[in-house]
């Protein structure tokens, strides 16, 4: 059992553990302290959203901010987009749990379990989670798997979380391990992560410390493929096109394909160029290898600048 952080507290610990993150105005005194205890806290919730977002500050902004029919806001504590940003949401007592299984809580706070939890209790029937658990959104489906930025920075806000307070990896559950009723943060139609894989991630990044170099900022090109992937031109298996014509999309796609043509043909080319300098003192005039090496440089400053640009070898 825990006091939970301050809002200074826990922006203390994002910035230790280099996590990218945005404020969402009021969200520090926003939450439903006034319906019921905050504290003491005991774990760590993960949930995801249901829904690919697109505009990662503004769902966090509106939907997990203010919240939907029938389910006042804040809806959580962090969420995360599919770039890995955090984004502050509310503090204090927040809907993110709701009703769970006190067996579950029991082996949270004693941290003293293997495996996967499998609750018997939920909403109708369950122990308050709002008054004891941090909750964060992470913005996808679960229809698929979350983005390798999202999945790095759910960890390393983790981390942070148990840094703070003195926990395992044990007080980091899945809302599914909490409730019977729900099934998040998942990976494909109604079935939950496998929870203690993720614990296990999350003991690596606590044991490596904040300032490890194993959580990468994603590439230009996955970021892209990510964009992509949100707006259906990319197939993710289960996951229905949501925007297959959108016109940007189809410019990224092309891109995506030059860059792609770019690279293998700048492999092709330093193969043939290796192939021409090893025929030096090969019994092949010296005057002759020179020639041919500059004329594939030349030829490899043609071939990329027809791949960007699609004109033809007149236009260039």
């Amino acid at each position: 059992m825990a006091t939970p952080m301050t809002a200074a507290q826990v922006i203390a610990q994002l910035k230790k553990w280099g996590l990218r993150y945005v404020e969402i105005p009021g969200w520090a005194t926003h939450n439903r302290n006034q319906k019921g205890p905050w504290g003491p806290v005991n774990g760590f919730v993960w949930h995801h959203t249901g829904a690919d977002v697109r505009d990662g500050q503004a769902y966090a902004s509106t939907t997990l901010y203010d919240g939907i029919s029938g389910l006042p806001g804040p809806l959580c504590h962090f969420s995360i987009g599919t770039d890995g940003t955090v984004y502050l949401v509310g503090w204090g007592r927040a809907n993110h749990a709701g009703g769970g299984d006190p067996v579950t809580l029991q082996h949270v706070i004693n941290e003293d379990y293997t495996g996967q939890l499998h609750p018997t209790r939920g909403n109708s029937n369950g122990t308050d989670g709002n008054a004891h658990f941090y909750g964060v959104e992470i913005q996808y489906s679960g229809s698929h798997e979350m983005s390798p930025a999202q999945y790095a920075a759910a960890r390393r806000l983790s981390a942070a979380i148990l840094d703070f307070h003195g926990w395992s990896e044990r007080s980091v559950i899945g809302h599914g391990e909490w409730s019977s009723d729900k099934w998040d943060p998942g990976y494909a139609p109604n079935k939950i992560m496998a929870m203690p894989a993720v614990r296990a991630d999350v003991a690596s990044t606590l044991s490596a410390g904040p300032n490890q170099q194993e959580d990468p900022m994603p590439t230009p090109q996955e970021v892209a493929k990510a964009v992509l992937t949100l707006d259906g031109v990319i197939a993710v298996p289960g996951a229905p096109a949501t925007n297959p014509t959108w016109t940007l999309s189809s410019v990224q796609t092309e891109i995506l394909k030059r860059i792609d043509k770019i690279a293998a043909t700048e492999a092709a080319q330093t193969a043939a160029i290796t192939k021409l300098a090893s025929l030096v003192g090969s019994g092949v005039d010296t005057a002759t290898v020179v020639a041919a090496v500059q004329k594939a440089i030349a030829d490899a400053v043609v071939r990329v600048s027809v791949d960007v640009t699609g004109a033809d070898s007149k236009g260039v």
